[in-house]
């Protein structure tokens, strides 16, 4: 069982911020050139409700809609979104066919296999319910069609109406099968109207009288001759070009922007069952370089509320150069998403652990990456050698048996005068190959309440001399 999905204004359902069009914005068009003259290949729905069409000339389209505004059509960016789509559809299927609307393909499209996955995903209903409401999510106009062969799924995803699809194929008109112009219009200056009566007529006459390509194209159709469709495969990072229908000057505006880039990057994602860790994004302008936004997480992930975030975070340290037009998304290296498989034995009190990764990672965004880290002990007497700082958790760490603080002053000064000691004291030397230091540790606590780290150098103190105290480090 196959299903295909039809997306008729996929030259302007592409574009990153298509479906944000606000209310009482002027009508959108997509238009390319063919045979010298402009035609329009997308439409947004306003338009369409003032009668416009694919394949309208433009001169035509704009009597009805003077103030519509036109864009050109840009095939790689169409590309680009439908490879984010197929990793999608890897979600529903390991088989997944698509193609660009080109000459020979009325529209783009998406086709994969779906009989393997109905139990999966609880059966034909529940399945084509998810894909409805994930496309619906995304944004994006398209006719679905379900059949035993892909060329029958796409007939019936070009059938004009549910009423057709539920007739069957035998019902479909000509022009829902993947015949030619020639031979549509020769089919039906013969009297035929119906995918039925065509596929009555024994083979030798319809070799005879139509070629033996539309042989072919029926056998397709019943699924009695392999399909010949080239399958997508899933790159090893994740890199694509969004355009936007008109250029982006503040970056409230590309938070808008960025919900949809980061809803189809999930999509795609779930549909790889994989993760990534590091996200580059890429801020195109006309005349002045790109801005660079460098999105480090500190666990792998794939929520598309919680990458946004970040980005929010990041956005609100950036001032625009100049306004944006294309978003360019560059990934790591694509990690397999690994489930939790002890979540029914962990303590209910640890819950708020699993959330500290995306706190770190909107800290990071706001701070800087370098403002945020781990500090752990390390096994070393000397207290300046005695922690370290990491960008991640430290995979182990050998903590001291003495109470020790982990901040440490970068150069003790002296302590202050109201100290009382509380515990102490802790000798450190060191050997004598090294910088002679004799010390005795005390903790204690000072006026103001804190808790302190303090010594008494005994290196350079005199016999009979006051004890003088200097402060190295404070406890939390």
């Amino acid at each position: 069982m196959w299903l295909a999905l039809r997306f008729p204004h996929w030259a302007l359902d592409s574009r990153a911020e298509a479906t944000n069009q606000q209310p009482g914005t002027s009508p959108t068009l997509v238009v390319a050139e063919q045979r010298g003259k402009r035609h329009v290949v997308a439409a947004g729905t306003a338009a369409l409700e003032q009668g416009i069409q694919r394949g309208m000339l433009l001169a035509d389209a704009r009597m009805r809609l003077p103030d519509a505004r036109v864009l050109t059509r840009h095939i790689a960016g169409e590309v680009a979104a439908l490879e984010r789509l197929g990793g999608w559809a890897w979600h529903y299927s390991s088989q997944v066919h698509i193609a660009r609307a080109s000459e020979r393909i009325e529209c783009a499209r998406v086709v994969f296999e779906i009989g393997a996955s109905l139990r999966l995903f609880g059966g034909r209903r529940c399945l084509l319910e998810r894909v409805r409401a994930d496309l619906d999510r995304m944004g994006y106009r398209y006719t679905l069609g379900v059949g035993d062969s892909p060329h029958a799924a796409l007939a019936f995803a070009r059938a004009p109406s549910q009423e057709h699809r539920k007739q069957g194929l035998a019902r479909l008109p000509l022009a829902c099968l993947d015949l030619d112009g020639q031979t549509t219009l020769s089919l039906k200056a013969s009297g035929l109207r119906q995918a039925g009566e065509l596929l009555a007529l024994p083979p030798s006459t319809l070799v005879r009288r139509y070629g033996k390509p539309t042989l072919e194209a029926l056998e397709c159709l019943r699924g009695h001759r392999p399909h010949g469709l080239d399958f997508y495969t899933l790159p090893q990072r994740y890199g694509t070009r969004h355009e936007l229908t008109g250029a982006v000057e503040t970056t409230q505006g590309l938070v808008f922007v960025l919900r949809r880039v980061f809803a189809e990057l999930a999509a795609f994602l779930q549909g790889a069952d994989a993760t990534i860790q590091t996200l580059q994004l890429k801020l195109i302008h006309d005349d002045l370089p790109p801005t660079r936004l460098l999105l480090r997480l500190a666990a792998p992930a794939r929520d598309a509320a919680h990458l946004e975030r970040v980005a929010n975070e990041r956005l609100a340290r950036v001032t625009l150069a100049a306004p944006v037009l294309e978003i360019a998304v560059a990934s790591d290296r694509l990690r397999r998403f690994e489930y939790d498989q002890n979540s029914l034995w962990r303590d209910t009190d640890a819950a708020g652990i699993e959330q500290w990764p995306a706190v770190l990672d909107r800290l990071r965004a706001r701070l800087g990456h370098d403002a945020v880290g781990w500090l752990y002990a390390l096994d070393d007497h000397r207290p300046e050698q005695a922690s370290a700082r990491h960008d991640r958790p430290a995979p182990a760490h050998t903590p001291t048996t003495a109470p020790r603080p982990m901040w440490l002053l970068d150069a003790p000064e002296r302590a202050p005068a109201d100290l009382t000691l509380i515990a102490g004291p802790e000798r450190i030397e060191t050997g004598w190959w090294q910088h002679s230091i004799r010390r005795d540790y005390f903790r204690a606590r000072d006026g103001q309440g804190r808790l302190l780290w303090v010594y008494r150098d005994l290196a350079h103190a005199q016999h009979g001399d006051a004890p003088v105290y200097y402060l190295h480090g404070l406890f939390g």
